[in-house]
């Protein structure tokens, strides 16, 4: 008998204690994702970046925290001037986004990332590189669309990809316009799976279809 209560007080103690521990991380994330929102500079991301890779080190199966640490890299991308130097930001996320697909292959955010990733690239060098990353990223976002059909995220980087991509080529506003109205409706009904979902893309996709779709408005 005391044998049976011994157990079941161990078992009630590690129930709590994981309890404790998820909602730690959970405090955590959600402290460092607004701190994401907020953040501009390279230095802004860098910090948050290396907290994010410390969560992930600690929390080997989530992939939130890999997930924001690669967004904080590519976002370096954007604000660096240097070529070379977005490269290198860009090869850092690309080792977030590989671990994250490591763990869940099927999460849609994560094949969307991955179309930005790519999509990262080509603005480095859009003669030089255009093709093969916008084919990589259409690749992605479409998979993307194909796990989730009600994330806006894919529609809108499918619509951004488009929209760059001549329209000899099967590109321009004519075709990206109708991706751009989809990701609206979509961003309108869209409810994030919890706290640490992905959230952005909205005000940009809306932004870049009052800039190219003024006829279909």
């Amino acid at each position: 008998m005391k044998n049976l209560i011994f157990l079941v007080l161990l078992a009630f103690t590690v129930n709590i204690g994981t309890a404790q521990d998820e909602s730690s991380y959970m405090m955590i994330m959600v402290k460092h994702k607004k701190s994401f929102k907020m953040a501009r500079t390279e230095q802004d991301f860098q910090n948050l970046a290396n907290s994010f890779e410390r969560i992930a080190n600690a929390e080997t199966d989530q992939w939130h925290p890999l997930y924001y640490a690669a967004m904080c890299y590519i976002n370096m991308s954007f604000v660096n001037e240097d070529n070379e130097q977005k490269d290198a930001y860009l090869d850092k996320a690309q080792t977030f986004v590989d671990k994250a697909l490591e763990i869940y292959p099927d999460e849609s955010e994560i094949l969307v990332l991955q179309g930005l990733l790519y999509q990262g690239r080509i603005q480095i060098d859009p003669a030089g590189r255009g093709m093969t990353y916008s084919a990589k990223a259409n690749e992605q976002l479409n998979a993307a669309k194909e796990i989730n059909p009600e994330n806006p995220r894919a529609y809108y980087l499918l619509g951004l990809n488009v929209l760059h991509t001549p329209e000899a080529f099967g590109g321009g506003p004519a075709v990206a316009c109708p991706l751009f109205k989809t990701a609206i409706d979509k961003f309108k009904n869209y409810v994030p799976e919890n706290v640490l979902s992905p959230t952005w893309g909205g005000e940009r996709n809306q932004m870049l279809f009052d800039q190219s779709c003024g006829d279909q408005n």
